[in-house]
C-alpha cells in the first residue's frame, strides 16, 4: 500500500454516476492505494478526514454542489489536498477559473487510465513535499535540543537511539572497540562518549588519525622514540600510548596503519608494554584502545593489508553509525542546531530558511553525512540576506578550481561576491582551527587555490588556531 512515512496514501473520489466512481475507486485500489468513495460534494465535505486526504479526484458536473463549488469551498476552508477535476464538457471558460483558483489538474473524458494514474500520482507526490517541508519547517523553530543530545550528538531517530544505548552498554567494559561508519557521521563523538561514560572518565582522551601521517611518523606518534632515534629526533619523546596511561586512545582511520604498527600496537594490547623507537627497555602503559573506520576491515585481512589477530582483538565489541540518509527524521534537528551555531559565529539573528530549500535538503542523499550537513547550513548563513538563508548547494555542487563565479570587471556585484568568497573562506577557517588540508577540502578547492585566496584577503591560518 502507498505510504507516506506511517500514514496510507488517500486518495478521495467523488462522482455521482455510480459505475464511474466505483470503475477510478478499482484502479485507484490496483495500485494500492486508499481510496474513499463519495457520490456528492456535500458528503465529502461532512467527512472529518478529507484535510488530511492526499489527493481529491473530482467530476465537474454533478447535482446540487459541482467540482467547481467544492473546489473553491476546499480552498475556502484553506484544505491542501490537491483537487483533480474530471470534465467532459469542454467548459473552456470554466477552466480558466479553476485554474485561477488553484485546481490542481483536468483529466478530460473519456480518458484512458495512464493519463488519471499519472496525475495522482503527482499530485500524492505533491502532498508528501509539502507534509515533509511542513515538518521541517516545524522542527527549525529553534527550540531547545536538550532532551535531544547525548554524547555531543543530536538525534531523536531510533536508529541512533540505539547507537547511544549502545555506547552505554560497552563503556561499561575495559574491551577495545570498533565504531564504524562512513565518513562524517559522527564516528569520532562516538568514541569520546564511550570514554566519558566509562570508568576511565577521568583520564585522558588522545585521539590519533592514522590516515594523516606517514608510516615512520606514525611509530613515533603512537609509541614514542629516543633522543638520536632518528634523523631530527634531538629529544626523547613520550608517545599517545604513554600519554594516554590510564585513560583512553582513539585510533582514527585505523585501517591505515601499518603491519609494523599493528604488531607493536598488539604486544600493548596484550601486556601494557610499549617499546619506543630506539630504546630496549619498554614503558608500561595502562590504556582502554578505540578505533574507527570507513572500510570494511575484513576485507583488508584478505587483501594483506591488516593483521587478522590485530582486527580480531580491535574488534571485541563494535559500534556502526547509520548514515544521514538512514536518519532522516534527524535532519531538522540537526540542521535546526547548525543554524544557530553559524549565526553566532557569524555575529547575525538566526536567518530563516525558505520552504522550497527545506524541501531540497530533506531530499537531498548527504554523502558527506553530518560534517556535509554542518558545512551547508554555514554557507547558508553565510550567504543569508535581509534575515534569508542563502541557498542549498550540495557539496559535490562546488566547483573544484573556484568557489565562486566572480564578474571580470569591477562594480557591486563583484564587490559583494568578492565578500561573500572571504566570508566563507574565514568561517571554515575558523571551523578547522587553520587547517589547510581540512579546509581545502571542504570549501572543495586545492591547496594552492586556497593559499592564493588567503593571501588575497590577507588571512593567516595562524589567527584562526586556538
Amino acid at each position: 500500500m502507498h505510504r507516506q512515512g506511517n500514514k496510507k496514501t488517500t486518495v478521495v473520489v467523488i462522482d455521482d454516476d455510480e459505475a464511474a466512481r466505483v470503475s477510478i475507486g478499482q484502479m485507484l485500489r490496483l495500485r494500492s492505494y486508499d481510496v474513499k468513495l463519495f457520490s456528492s460534494a456535500e458528503a465529502a465535505l461532512a467527512w472529518p478526514e478529507l484535510p488530511d486526504a492526499d489527493c481529491v479526484v473530482t467530476d465537474v458536473k454533478m447535482p446540487g454542489m459541482d467540482g467547481e463549488e467544492l473546489l473553491g469551498e476546499i480552498l475556502r476552508r484553506g484544505y491542501p489536498p490537491p483537487v483533480i477535476m474530471i470534465t467532459g464538457h469542454g467548459d473552456i471558460s470554466m477552466a480558466v477559473r479553476c485554474l485561477k483558483a488553484g485546481v490542481y489538474d483536468f483529466v478530460e473524458k473519456p480518458f484512458e487510465d495512464a493519463v488519471l494514474l499519472a496525475s495522482v500520482r503527482r499530485a500524492v507526490e505533491k502532498t508528501a513535499l509539502r507534509r515533509e517541508s511542513e515538518d521541517l519547517k516545524r522542527r527549525l523553530t529553534l527550540y531547545p535540543h536538550d532532551e535531544d543530545e547525548r554524547f555531543g550528538m543530536i538525534a531523536k531517530s531510533r536508529v541512533m537511539q540505539d547507537v547511544f544505548a549502545q555506547i552505554e552498554v560497552v563503556a561499561r567494559s575495559d574491551a577495545p572497540v570498533l565504531v564504524h561508519g562512513e565518513t562524517g557521521v559522527g564516528k569520532e563523538l562516538v568514541a569520546r562518549g564511550i570514554h566519558e561514560q566509562s570508568p576511565r572518565a577521568k583520564g585522558p582522551f588522545v585521539a590519533v588519525n592514522a590516515g594523516a601521517l606517514p608510516e615512520n611518523m606514525l611509530e613515533s606518534e603512537l609509541f614514542g622514540h629516543a633522543r638520536g632515534a632518528f634523523t631530527g629526533a634531538d629529544s626523547a619523546r613520550d608517545g599517545k600510548m604513554v600519554i594516554a596511561s590510564g585513560g583512553t586512545l582513539l585510533l582514527d582511520e585505523v585501517e591505515s596503519i601499518s603491519v609494523k604498527a599493528q604488531l607493536q600496537s598488539l604486544r600493548v594490547l596484550d601486556d601494557g608494554q610499549v617499546y619506543p623507537l630506539g630504546m630496549d627497555t619498554p614503558r608500561s602503559v595502562n590504556v582502554r584502545l578505540l578505533a574507527t573506520t570507513k572500510v570494511d576491515l575484513q576485507e583488508q585481512v584478505r587483501l594483506g593489508r591488516m593483521r587478522e589477530d590485530f582486527f580480531h582483538r580491535i574488534v571485541v565489541l563494535s559500534i556502526h553509525i547509520p548514515p544521514l540518509r538512514e536518519r532522516v527524521e534527524d535532519i531538522p534537528l540537526l540542521a535546526s542546531h547548525f543554524l544557530k551555531l553559524a549565526a553566532a559565529r557569524n555575529g547575525i539573528p538566526v536567518p530563516k530558511v525558505p520552504e522550497q530549500t527545506l524541501g531540497a535538503m530533506l531530499r537531498h542523499s548527504w554523502p558527506g553525512n553530518v560534517r556535509e550537513l554542518k558545512h551547508a547550513v554555514e554557507r547558508m548563513v553565510i550567504t543569508s540576506r535581509d534575515g534569508i538563508t542563502g541557498p542549498f548547494s550540495a557539496e559535490e555542487d562546488f566547483n573544484s578550481s573556484r568557489l565562486l563565479s566572480l564578474p571580470s570587471s569591477p562594480g557591486r556585484l563583484h564587490d559583494e561576491l568578492l565578500a561573500t568568497e572571504k566570508r566563507i573562506i574565514e568561517a571554515v577557517l575558523r571551523e578547522t582551527g587553520g587547517e589547510i588540508n581540512t579546509t581545502s577540502m571542504t570549501l572543495g578547492i586545492s591547496r594552492r587555490a586556497l593559499y592564493e585566496r588567503m593571501k588575497k584577503y590577507g588571512l593567516n591560518k595562524d589567527d584562526f588556531r586556538e
